[in-house]
């Protein structure tokens, strides 16, 4: 095996100099100097004499070594990158996929200077939130992945619950608490006739910021957990639990479908049985939100005709 100084800091115990320097076939003053430069780039290494160096994952920590370090999966944080600021973690995670980077990578932005959301509309992403995006090589069949928003909609919602919220699902890709928006989920893929070659997730989710860091126009039908908890969270504890939650319910879905998935969704709905607007491409239709198909569409109640839903905006009337 071909060690790398960022291999002995995966979880956060003790490893001896000598051991590090055995096995990169290096000095112990190189050990020394590649120790240092994990701490210029912001890691606290802690050395004892004696004992060796260990990584000490900041709270709220989301640098690659740190995450690795409380991280509970398998798949996904397989390879994590975290960038200070970029256009979108969509474009630059897309550039790594076609050039075959595994399934699991996952891309962090401390800030997105061009976020996008659903239909091509801007997502406002300062400073404090969660921004990432994460890569899939699922195996099923092209139909089937965009019920991955519902999938990655109720891991979160269970992710949030830990902090003592109600959170609430709106179809096909919201988070929301106290009705209001906290979180979008924007699946992009590449697709040929009878397979799935990658499968983008973005999540873009408002955690240390107070709403009045967004803009104006979208404040009234946003939050952020920083508004509801009135305090920072710690960012990194979430992501994980974020992770470990979506590779839980991805197993899952991969061994016995979505039927699971969708019903935890339905449990979770902030409008079924509720009167909706959907608006279309070209027009608006009215109705009730009756029931979540196993397809992942939204079945509605259109004065006694049902309608199926497969996209739209959803507006509670």
């Amino acid at each position: 095996m071909s060690y790398k100084i960022h291999d002995f800091f995966k979880k956060s115990s003790f490893v001896s100099g000598e051991e590090i320097a055995k096995k990169l076939q290096i000095s112990r003053v190189a050990v020394h100097k590649q120790i240092q430069k994990l701490r210029s780039q912001g890691y606290i290494i802690e050395g004892i004499r004696g004992r060796g160096y260990r990584l000490i994952p900041r709270s709220d920590g989301l640098l690659p070594l740190e995450l690795k370090a409380r991280l509970e999966t398998n798949i996904l944080g397989r390879e994590i990158i975290t960038l200070e600021t970029v256009d979108s973690t969509q474009n630059f995670i897309r550039e790594l996929a076609e050039k075959g980077a595994p399934e699991g990578t996952l891309v962090i932005a401390l800030e997105q200077e061009a976020g996008r959301g659903r239909m091509g509309r801007k997502w406002f992403s300062p400073e404090g939130g969660l921004w990432f995006s994460i890569l899939l090589r699922p195996p099923f069949l092209p139909k089937e992945i965009y019920k991955l928003t519902l999938l990655f909609g109720v891991a979160i919602a269970i992710s949030l619950k830990n902090y003592g919220l109600k959170p609430s699902l709106k179809w096909p890709n919201d988070v929301l608490i106290n009705q209001k928006k906290v979180c979008g989920i924007l699946l992009e893929s590449s697709l040929e006739a009878d397979r799935v070659d990658y499968v983008i997730v973005g999540i873009g989710l408002n955690a240390n910021f107070p709403i009045t860091s967004l803009p104006e126009e979208i404040r009234t039908n946003s939050t952020s957990l920083y508004e509801v908890l009135n305090r920072k969270i710690d960012r990194a504890e979430l992501l994980c639990k974020i992770l470990k939650n979506s590779e839980y319910l991805y197993l899952n879905a991969i061994k016995e479908g979505f039927l699971p998935i969708i019903s935890i969704w339905k449990s979770l709905s902030s409008m079924l049985g509720k009167m909706v607007e959907v608006k279309l491409l070209k027009e608006s239709i009215r109705g009730i939100a009756i029931d979540i198909d196993e397809d992942g569409s939204l079945v509605l109640n259109e004065n006694g005709k049902l309608k199926k839903i497969y996209s739209g905006d959803i507006q509670l009337i």
